[in-house]
């Protein structure tokens, strides 16, 4: 299923990349031209990070160890590709809608084996997340807007990388926000999300707040999600610091348990232009485990934890190249 899935976000990719030649947990500054909404709030502010319409990463954890109660085990590295496509469905001065598909995979690299067959199932199998998603910006008027997102993946840990699709690998999520613009250097909205970011399904508020205060500096971030403060060097070259929250929940093939990931992730993200509309994007991080937990429950809460690990934290690093809209 896995190849299928890379096959299809490469060849609407490549479909893009030509007609970009003849011719994004809420980013559409790629979309829209705010000099022909008279009307209407646009969906950016000025200098903002640019918007990945094609991304192709790679993000690479050094070892760190894992205890748990049966003992200590060492990881050498974790890592996977990560890819993602957004495709434009709807572009109007008063509606903006846009199609997305992403794949995640983790592999962990060790020469340990655990006392827990569940725990080996793990470390010798992909964490695999392909997904789908629906973004919707929709202006009201010229100072209020609503977004509005809906999320749909496939999370699974197979054996000897074989799977198959079950509704317990599926996972649901999304976020609705109402929000203000008042001119083209803030944008601030409240909301509320339901999301698996630190492992688990939660339902919080967000607070979407987009502030440009000059040429160089501003603030983009989606409260609790990601937080990111940047320095604009030029058009073409940036530096953020800030966090973001990850995780997701897992099947496990042939078993009844699930395993429950979040982790905290502190970086630097520096992205410049390359060629065109081709930018470079480089993240420096450290990973601290939020959830590294099995759960013999679909939406497993505390009380339905069955073991328990101390996954430990280490440096990352993520690089990737990236398709960008003008």
């Amino acid at each position: 299923m896995k190849k299928t899935f890379l096959a299809l976000i490469m060849q609407l990719g490549c479909s893009l990349l030509y007609a970009q030649d003849s011719t994004e947990v809420f980013d559409f500054s790629q979309y829209g031209d705010a000099s022909q909404s008279k009307s209407f709030c646009t969906q950016k502010v000025l200098n903002k990070s640019p918007s990945k319409q094609i991304s192709l990463g790679y993000e690479f954890n050094p070892g760190f160890q894992n205890n748990h109660d049966l003992g200590v085990e060492r990881m050498n590295s974790m890592g996977g590709l990560r890819t993602s496509i957004n495709l434009l469905a709807i572009s109007t001065n008063n509606l903006i809608l846009s199609l997305g598909a992403n794949y995640w995979a983790s592999r962990i690299r060790t020469d340990d084996i655990s006392k827990s067959g569940t725990m080996n199932q793990i470390y010798n199998n992909r964490m695999d997340v392909e997904g789908i998603n629906l973004l919707i910006f929709k202006p009201l008027n010229n100072r209020h807007f609503i977004i509005a997102q809906l999320n749909a993946d496939a999370s699974y840990i197979g054996t000897d990388n074989d799977w198959q699709l079950t509704k317990e690998s599926i996972t649901y999520y999304g976020s609705a926000i109402f929000g203000w613009k008042k001119n083209d250097y803030r944008m601030l909205g409240l909301g509320v999300s339901r999301t698996y970011r630190m492992g688990r399904p939660l339902i919080v508020p967000v607070l979407l707040y987009n502030k440009t205060f000059n040429e160089q500096w501003g603030i983009e971030a989606l409260l609790p999600a990601r937080a990111h403060v940047r320095y604009n060097f030029n058009p073409d070259r940036l530096l953020m610091a800030g966090y973001e929250l990850e995780g997701q929940q897992y099947d496990l093939d042939g078993s009844d348990r699930f395993l429950q990931r979040g982790e905290i992730k502190p970086r630097l993200v520096f992205e410049q232009k390359l060629v065109g509309f081709i930018w470079l994007s480089a993240q420096l991080g450290y990973r601290i485990n939020g959830r590294f937990n099995l759960v013999d429950q679909y939406n497993g809460q505390e009380e339905d934890e069955v073991f328990k690990n101390k996954w430990g934290a280490s440096p990352y690093f993520n690089l990737s190249i990236n398709l960008v809209t003008p």
